[in-house]
């Protein structure tokens, strides 16, 4: 029996596309659009906070935001140009299966669980 149907496939590769364009929708709204796509930059609407302090602090919210979704956005690319080259669903440590059901509850997932604890483990302990 295939690991992965082609239904699943489709789902996944369907989850993750929508994914995708939330993503980047969200990524949107926080840069702010000018004419020129070369001069986009970061939104301010701090710039009326009284405190600098507070300010700055939300600031750097936004810009942690924008990293994590810019990360999940480069996680969402990676499965997918998997999916075109048929290699989705296979584990970059190990080189062995995904799971069905990890996928579909992170279907960017590009390492099967014992991968992914050992890699979190490993990247937890102090050198």
């Amino acid at each position: 029996m295939p690991h992965l149907s082609t239904d699943d496939i489709e789902q996944l590769d369907q989850q993750l596309r929508l994914r995708r364009e939330a993503l980047l929708g969200a990524i949107r709204k926080r840069l702010h659009r000018g004419d020129d796509a070369a001069t986009m930059a970061l939104a301010n609407p701090y710039a009326d906070v009284r405190e600098q302090a507070e300010a700055d602090l939300l600031a750097d919210t936004d810009i942690g935001q924008l990293r994590l979704e810019l990360d999940d956005l480069q996680a969402i690319d990676e499965a997918l140009a998997r999916v075109a080259a048929g290699s989705y669903g296979t584990c970059t440590g190990c080189g062995g299966r995904i799971a069905v059901r990890r996928l579909r509850a992170q279907p960017a997932a590009r390492m099967c669980l014992s991968c992914q604890e050992a890699f979190e483990q490993h990247r937890q302990t102090p050198p």
